[in-house]
């Protein structure tokens, strides 16, 4: 008996031993390889190495995500309320994303881009007409009665009454609506980054974020008051009024 109590106690002395000199118990740990970023040098990615990481990112992302849709919808309600009422401080962020839509976002080279890609033009707003895409000298037959010298801006012409106002070169209509300078108007947007612009319109038979093609009649001249139809003919690009008549000769000889 006693030396069985004897073996117990020595078994039991082995063991506090061997746990002194192997130290505590390690949790077991997962051998990563090292990442390229490593082998160069580099700090590794953060995300490759653990699960949380990616975690606050989703969150981080669907964060800022939310946040994007919330300042959207604002945005939005905004622009709709300077639309239907007079709040003059509201007027500003109207202004905003009208220019946004008109100046910035490219929609000529979106367009190109996807009749490249997909063998006919995006079309926001259909047009049932299609028409050659051949280039006319100018937007419409007449005189040129006060030049680019001397507007500054663009020509002014005289036409005969009830002409058809033509696209130069095709695009999309990035503005159809009364213009406080030049009345009744038409922008188009082309593949190059310039608007062309076509004022004085007695009417307008496009519509906005159409495109259209070379030649397409975007609305008509009217004479008033005994006067011959007068039209205005811009084009700018780069911020810049360039004179449409050296512009339109340049294209005729290329």
């Amino acid at each position: 008996m006693k030396r069985d109590i004897e073996h117990v106690r020595k078994n039991i002395a082995d063991r506090k031993k061997r746990k002194v000199l192997d130290g505590p118990v390690r949790p077991r740990t997962t051998f990563v390889p090292p990442q390229d970023e490593e082998l160069h040098g580099l700090p590794p990615l953060v995300s490759g190495y653990t699960n949380d990481y990616k975690k606050n990112e989703v969150k981080s992302r669907t964060g800022q995500l939310g946040l994007q849709l919330l300042l959207s919808a604002l945005l939005f309600a905004t622009v709709t309320a300077g639309e239907r009422t007079n709040l003059t401080f509201l007027d500003k962020p109207e202004q905003w994303v009208t220019s946004q839509l008109q100046e910035e976002f490219p929609f000529a080279k979106v367009t190109a881009w996807y009749s490249d890609r997909f063998g006919k033009p995006l079309e926001l707003v259909q047009n049932d007409s299609k028409k050659a895409k051949t280039e006319v000298a100018l937007p419409v037959n007449g005189t040129v009665t006060k030049t680019f010298q001397n507007d500054g801006k663009g020509i002014i012409m005289t036409a005969e009454d009830g002409s058809n106002v033509k696209a130069v070169k095709a695009g999309t209509v990035i503005f159809a609506g009364n213009d406080p300078d030049t009345d009744k108007t038409v922008i188009v947007q082309h593949e190059d980054g310039s608007n062309s612009i076509y004022g004085y319109l007695s009417s307008v038979d496009v519509h906005l974020y159409e495109f259209v093609d070379a030649q397409k009649a975007l609305g008509t001249v009217e004479s008033k008051e005994g006067q011959a139809a007068q039209f205005f003919f811009a084009i700018k690009k780069d911020n810049k009024y360039l004179d449409p008549v050296q512009v339109i000769k340049v294209d005729e000889s290329s």
